[in-house]
């Protein structure tokens, strides 16, 4: 193998452990790997950029923060966070994403449950083994849940036998049962109806790995504080909000009169929280004063720091592009991170973004390979 291809494959395998683990490391190598995959032949990568349509409604959120910064005070590392949006369409390669998704999701899964199991081997309540204690000074449970499917759909892909598969996804989603993210789950859920709608394969080892979620689900229920289902949904009052649904519906009606403030154009990412903490203040929202809580829904995030100009830049890049896409897995993709984007501000961090960037490649990968099979 040609070096240039092995440092390639090597930064784009790091890039994918690093993600949930870390950010300035994550970044650093696929700077790497975009830099060997393009560098040794400049014409090819030039090439690619003509069919780059496609990727459009993804850039169209880079274009959205560039353009901004000529208004706003926007810094460096804001902007670099938006990176792999546009370095994943020369530097992804599906095969070792593939290859190695599945091994960054064991091993984060193997030092978050070794972690909490260390803490209860020291004395700590079996809570430490369930929702944020499991992940308690970690990245939010909406962002590594996401790691952990990508992970489960890339294993449920691969020519291995189905044993291996079985055993993944029961560890994957009892994983996922423990995190008892409702949010996360109502929009994977949402996908898999979808998925059995319309491929009408329903695999039978299935089954039992759900039921494993199931019991993980249950036991983040029962061992959580506050996180019973009756505590979901409360009376909507700023001043009492502290439940899943309530707060998200304060922080939506919070950002829509901060919006309208200036309405064109936003408020910029540096001074859009601050804006939303005004309203938080009037309102008296002690809860999301006290946590700095964002929107939590991310079209409403764009709308409070871009305006309907920004608003207008991502629709109109995602129509061009649309006109080019042809029907395949990016509509799973969108389905999914359409859905999570109302209920979390899943872009404002660097995983999140890296995220969405490697689920987009990787799907349109996937429609690109499908149009030269029926060619």
């Amino acid at each position: 193998m040609e070096s240039h291809r092995l440092i390639h494959r090597i930064a784009l395998s790091l890039w994918v452990l690093f993600l949930p683990f870390w950010d300035l490391g994550a970044g650093v190598a696929l700077i790497v790997a975009f830099i060997a995959k393009v560098l040794p032949n400049l014409h090819e990568a030039k090439g690619k950029w003509v069919h780059s349509m496609p990727f459009w409604p993804i850039w169209g959120i880079l274009l959205m923060v560039l353009l901004s910064s000529f208004w706003h005070e926007t810094s460096l590392w804001y902007v670099a966070r938006y990176l792999p949006l546009i370095l994943l369409y020369w530097a992804f390669d599906r095969e070792v994403v593939v290859r190695t998704l599945p091994i960054g999701a064991l091993i984060l899964i193997g030092y978050l449950f070794g972690i909490g199991i260390l803490k209860v081997w020291q004395g700590a309540g079996w809570s430490t083994l369930v929702y944020r204690e499991l992940l308690e000074g970690f990245h939010q449970h909406v962002y590594i849940g996401t790691y952990v499917l990508l992970a489960s759909l890339a294993v449920y892909v691969q020519h291995i036998h189905t044993r291996f598969k079985a055993g993944y996804w029961a560890i994957s989603l009892l994983f996922l049962g423990l995190l008892g993210a409702k949010m996360l789950l109502v929009s994977a859920g949402i996908v898999g109806v979808w998925f059995l709608f319309t491929t009408r394969r329903f695999p039978r080892w299935v089954l039992p790995a759900c039921a494993l979620f199931v019991i993980g689900f249950m036991a983040s229920e029962a061992l959580s504080s506050g996180r019973a289902l009756g505590h979901v949904i409360k009376p909507l009052d700023p001043y009492w909000a502290t439940g899943s649904v309530d707060t998200r519906a304060v922080q939506a009606k919070a950002a829509i009169q901060a919006s309208s403030e200036k309405i064109w154009l936003g408020w910029g990412p540096s001074k859009k929280q601050s804006a939303l903490e005004a309203v938080y203040t009037d309102w008296n929202y002690r809860f999301g004063l006290k946590r700095h809580l964002n929107v939590h829904n991310q079209y409403l995030e764009w709308l409070l720091a871009y305006g309907l100009c920004g608003i207008a830049i991502l629709v109109g890049t995602f129509l061009m592009g649309f006109r080019r896409m042809r029907k395949g897995s990016w509509q799973i993709v969108l389905l999914y991170f359409g859905s999570i984007w109302l209920t979390e501000s899943f872009m404002e961090r660097s995983l999140g973004v890296a995220l969405f960037a490697l689920a987009w490649a990787w799907s349109m990968e996937n429609t690109d390979a499908k149009q030269k099979l029926s060619e």
